[in-house]
């Protein structure tokens, strides 16, 4: 049964960034949500209208975006504020276990979790 569409918003410049990503997406769509992320909209170095409005479509479209905290991207801010902005429940994820989430990113956020395990049940 499909729980609505989500939205993962997070940096995907690395390697790294991109496996957890797809591990994000993964966890999402066991939960019996139907998915999008940056991956699947595309990239282009320095950007481009095109790439800017399929996200903000995304964005619009979705039931839930899921904000991938770590690192605290300018986009992923943008994103996440974009969002609040229509009202849409925002899940932050923050896996950062050195520092502290900012006190504003996890005031635009309805909640924040701190695993995929925790994210699964909370979708």
């Amino acid at each position: 049964m499909k729980k609505g569409k989500g939205y993962v918003a997070g940096p995907f410049f690395t390697q790294a960034e991109e496996r957890f990503m797809r591990g994000v997406k993964e966890e999402l769509s066991v939960a019996g949500v139907e998915v999008k992320t940056p991956l699947d909209i595309g990239y282009v170095a320095g950007g481009s209208a095109e790439v800017f409005e399929a996200d903000l479509q995304a964005i619009r479209e979705c039931d839930v975006l899921v904000a991938i905290l770590d690192g605290h991207d300018a986009g992923t801010m943008c994103e996440v504020g974009y969002a609040r902005a229509l009202g849409k429940r925002i899940i932050g994820l923050w896996t950062d276990k050195e520092r502290r989430l900012d006190p504003f990113v996890q005031w635009l956020c309805d909640e924040v979790v701190t695993s995929l395990k925790e994210l699964r049940k909370k979708v």
